[in-house]
C-alpha cells in the first residue's frame, strides 16, 4: 500500500473518557466487594473475572481504535483507512462531498474534541473523537470551496 500524503488525524484517547471513568467506577465497585468474595468459590471467582474482563475492553477499546483506524485529509479527498493486516479504504473525493457536520458532546466541548461526519455521493466517513475538529472542519471546508471555486471559474 502506497504511503498516502496529507493530514493524518487519529482518534484521541481523551474522547474515550467515559470508558476511563467507568473503569475507575468498575476498580471501586470491585474493591468494596472483596471483602465479600472467597476466591475458593467458583460464583466468586466468576464476579471478579466478568468485572476485570470488562475493564480490560474498557480499556484497549481505545488502543485498538487509535491502532486500526487512520483519517487523511489530503490536497484531493478524504480518506478513512482500516485494518493491521489487510487495509481497506475508504475515501470521498471533495467534489462528491454532499455535507460536513461536527459534532461535540458537553466532554467534547470541555476538553475540544469531537466527531466530524463527512457526507458524500457515494458514501460516509466518521471521523471520530479527534482533538481540535473545528481545526479539521475548516481544512476541509476551505479544500472543498477551492474545488467548487476551481469548477464555477472552468465554465
Amino acid at each position: 500500500m502506497e504511503e498516502v500524503k496529507g493530514l493524518k488525524c487519529k482518534t484521541s484517547r481523551i474522547s474515550y473518557l467515559w470508558n476511563y471513568l467507568l473503569i475507575v467506577l468498575l476498580a471501586f465497585f470491585l474493591i468494596l466487594l472483596l471483602p465479600y468474595l472467597n476466591f475458593s468459590d467458583l460464583y466468586s471467582q466468576t464476579i471478579f473475572l466478568i468485572f476485570f474482563s470488562i475493564a480490560l475492553i474498557l480499556l484497549l477499546e481505545p488502543e485498538s481504535e487509535k491502532l486500526i483506524r487512520e483519517y487523511f485529509i489530503t490536497e484531493n479527498e478524504i480518506k478513512k483507512v482500516e485494518g493491521i493486516i489487510s487495509k481497506k479504504e475508504v475515501s470521498i473525493p471533495y467534489q462528491s462531498v454532499a455535507d460536513v457536520t461536527l459534532i461535540k458532546s458537553l466532554a467534547g466541548r470541555i476538553f475540544n474534541f469531537g466527531d466530524i461526519f463527512v457526507k458524500g455521493v457515494m458514501g460516509n466517513i466518521r471521523i471520530k473523537g479527534i482533538k481540535e475538529p473545528e481545526k479539521i472542519l475548516r481544512i476541509i471546508e476551505n479544500r472543498i470551496s477551492k474545488i467548487e471555486e476551481k469548477e464555477t471559474g472552468e465554465s
